[in-house]
């Protein structure tokens, strides 16, 4: 892979945490956490469009705003911080347009039942729109519908394939009816069917795995670790061994070096962009990955 460009540039970050790419307006999306807000950058230039968002608890404002995900039916942008999900709408891609629309979860206290949460972090939608985020410090993951209404939990804390331990992001394999979890402490991928959430199958990812996605149109998948500051490829291909077919990265500020690789996206032109917390840096990097 080789790096193309820094989307800190012109525009400071304070901690970015969760990158997400909109399809739709064309546009990054990155939540800034130390920032309290989001920031929308042109997918084209990385020229930065607006910044939306003040620290606080009300509808709008962020607490260390953390995973972010597009809603795909809707373009809708999907938002966690302390302990809630927030829901906005935006179209066209401008300050005046980001409106909000609902939350699930409280700002001002964690909990462990239904629509409740304990340091909620990465979170991604089918292709329907039900919501599925990482509920990390509960040890779960919860799904809710489009509207927010919570469907199901699942998951406790241990090693059995059927728990976790601080469960970070997650990612839809719609054509193989699989969801993969990043296990942070655990260090490993744990991959569940999509429609009856039961475990598949877990997958060995040492370094503390943190963000995931999948790259369009592959059978491949990205995953940062912030334990090891790298970036790992896997191949999904066969469904019972997933193999490590490219790895890049180490612990530094030099281009192509990480502090605590966070969220990861690829956009439809097979760019990877990574949230580089530490360095306070979003890094692009050219993919050339085939199926």
């Amino acid at each position: 892979m080789n790096i193309t460009g820094d989307l800190s540039q012109g525009r400071g970050f304070d901690f970015p945490y969760g990158v997400a790419f909109d399809s739709k307006h064309k546009s990054i999306v990155v939540t800034a956490f130390g920032n309290h807000r989001l920031q929308f950058f042109s997918q084209q230039d990385g020229k930065f469009l607006f910044a939306y968002g003040s620290a606080g608890t009300k509808n709008g404002q962020f607490n260390c705003p953390k995973g972010v995900c597009i809603q795909p039916a809707t373009s809708n942008v999907i938002v966690t911080d302390c302990n809630r999900l927030q829901v906005f709408s935006v179209s066209p891609v401008s300050a005046s347009s980001l409106e909000h629309l609902f939350f699930v979860g409280s700002a001002k206290e964690r909990g462990s039942g239904p629509s409740q949460f304990n340091e909620p972090r990465g979170i991604c939608c089918t292709a329907r729109g039900d919501i599925i985020v990482a509920d990390c410090n509960n040890h779960r993951m919860q799904i809710f519908d489009c509207k927010g209404r919570h469907v199901r939990a699942f998951g406790s804390y241990g090693q059995a394939n059927n728990q976790f331990q601080n469960p970070w992001d997650v990612c839809v394999q719609e054509d193989a009816n699989r969801m993969i979890i990043t296990d942070s402490s655990n260090n490993r991928l744990s991959v569940w069917s999509v429609d009856g959430c039961e475990p598949i199958l877990t997958v060995p990812a040492q370094g503390y795995p943190a963000g995931i996605c999948k790259y369009p149109h592959t059978h491949r998948i990205v995953v940062s670790c912030d334990g090891s500051n790298d970036i790992k490829v896997f191949d999904t291909k066969t469904k019972n061994e997933w193999n490590v077919v490219q790895r890049f990265g180490s612990q530094g500020e030099r281009p192509g070096q990480f502090k605590w690789p966070y969220g990861v996206c690829v956009d439809d032109r097979g760019v990877l962009f990574v949230a580089d917390f530490a360095n306070n840096r979003v890094q692009m990097f050219q993919t050339d990955v085939k199926k």
